[in-house]
Formats: C-alpha cells, structure tokens, sequence
C-alpha cells in the first residue's frame, strides 16, 4: 500500500498534535524532573503522549505473551527495531514499565535533555566503548522497584523488515545484572513509517512477548551464546511479509492502566 492524497487529513491532524502536544507535556515532565527522580510520574506523561500521537496517527497494535511477564519482576526488555512507530506499540502493550536506553545527543538538549536524564533514561556514548560500559554499569541501580530497561539489540531502526545484526550493549549489561532477557517481536511498524521517511500509513501492529531468558551466573564469555538465543526467540515470531494493512488484522485496545501494568507513583 503506498501513501495517497487521502491519508493528508491524518497527516496533518498528527503533524499538528506533535506541534501542540509534544510542548504541553514536555513542561510538566521538566517539573517533575525537579520534584522527583522516581520516574514514575513522566512515564505516565511518556504514555499519554504515545496514546494521543497513536490515535491521531490511526494504529492498532495486537499483543501476545502478556502472561509470560511476572508482576514486579525487572526485565532487559530486547524488542526488534523496524520503525519509529513500533515506540508506540510497545509503550500500549508491554504490562511493565521500563526504562529507554537513549542516544547521549538527547541529553544534550536544553532543559529537556536534563530532564529526561533526570527521570531516569539511561544514556549511551556508541562513539566510546568505554563510557557506554560505565553507563550500562551504572544502570545497574535502575533496575529495581520492578522497573525494566529497553535496549533495542540492533541498535537503530532497520533497512527492511528483517532482523540486523546484533550490538553487545543489552547482554553485558544482562550478565553484569544477572536480571533475564525479556525478547519482543515486532510486526508491521517498517511498512507503516520506513527508516528516513515522514510520511506514514495507517495500520496495524502485532506485538509478541517471547519467554524469558535467565542470565543469573553467566558472564561475559556467555554473551555470544546469550545473544544467539535471543536472536533465535525474536525471530520465531518475526514475520518479515506481515501486512499491517489487512483488515482482518485482529484489533486491540491497549490495556487499562493498573498498578501491575502501569509505574507506580514512587
């Protein structure tokens, strides 16, 4: 399905909410930032913006697994990484809350960088091995109080809708940690917004939590392994020629807030 003249109305309806939306919130996360470093509060900011920029933009996401995730428990949450718009999935669907381990450039932003860096984001150097060792060693203290960290294993978003290969940064920081290896399946997102466009195609996103990998007493020498059966999970469930348009998708409403699926005002 290739964009059409039609699709402009959303386009701009969502142009528009990011303009509006993305500042409103912003102020109050810069606020809390200053009030509290729980993190809590500006992740419920974090999904409400999610929430508007997805409704706006007319996506659904399905999710499988929910059930493999334990209340409570913290995760090194490794999700595939096809488009900017699988963001917006995993935020609806993964029953926890979690940290993103984000690019130090968005740190450097005025204000909101130091806000972000505040509530808990955890900043990585890719140009300096050394300072992203110090940083995945010192994200140690954030995993606990059930909180979970994201790192997408490929890095970036990929080229086509195929797994890429592989950074060490998530599996160091899992057998440092000893905290399991929660792997996710993405399907749709690269045909809905492709790497290096703007314009993108209302659709349907599945979302597939595969089980658990324990990492308690493995060490470095175990991450070639560790990142091979990850690898092999995520791509049991990846579906390269997904069609995220098809009708007869299944639909999902993301799940209600609770006090095991949402943060917890700490």
């Amino acid at each position: 399905m290739r964009f059409s003249l039609r699709l402009l109305p959303r386009m701009l309806l969502t142009a528009a909410a990011l303009v509006i939306v993305t500042p409103l919130l912003t102020a109050p996360l810069v606020l809390i930032s200053f009030l509290t470093t729980s993190g809590g509060p500006a992740y419920r900011i974090a999904y409400s913006w999610a929430w508007i920029v997805r409704k706006c933009m007319g996506l659904t996401f399905s999710v499988q697994g929910v059930e493999k995730v334990q209340p409570g428990t913290s995760y090194i949450v490794t999700p595939n990484h096809q488009g900017n718009a699988d963001i917006l999935a995993l935020f609806a669907t993964l029953p926890l809350r979690f940290r993103w381990v984000v690019k130090k450039q968005l740190l450097m932003i005025p204000v909101f960088g130091w806000a972000l860096n505040r509530t808990g984001a955890i900043s990585l150097d890719r140009s300096n091995r050394e300072k992203s060792i110090k940083s995945l060693k010192a994200a140690k203290t954030k995993l606990t109080g059930g909180w979970s960290v994201l790192i997408y294993p490929e890095g970036t978003r990929g080229s086509d809708p195929h797994l890429q290969p592989f950074k060490k940064g998530a599996f160091m920081l899992a057998v440092q940690t000893g905290v399991p290896i929660l792997p996710v399946t993405c399907n749709g997102a690269y045909h809905i917004l492709p790497r290096k466009t703007i314009t993108f195609i209302p659709g349907h996103i599945s979302v597939t939590i595969g089980d658990p990998i324990e990492t308690k007493g493995l060490t470095e020498q175990d991450v070639p392994e560790l990142m091979e059966r990850t690898r092999n999970e995520i791509a049991k469930s990846l579906d390269p020629d997904f069609n995220p348009f098809d009708v007869h998708t299944p639909r999902h409403s993301p799940p209600v807030l609770t006090a095991t699926t949402s943060p917890k005002d700490n």
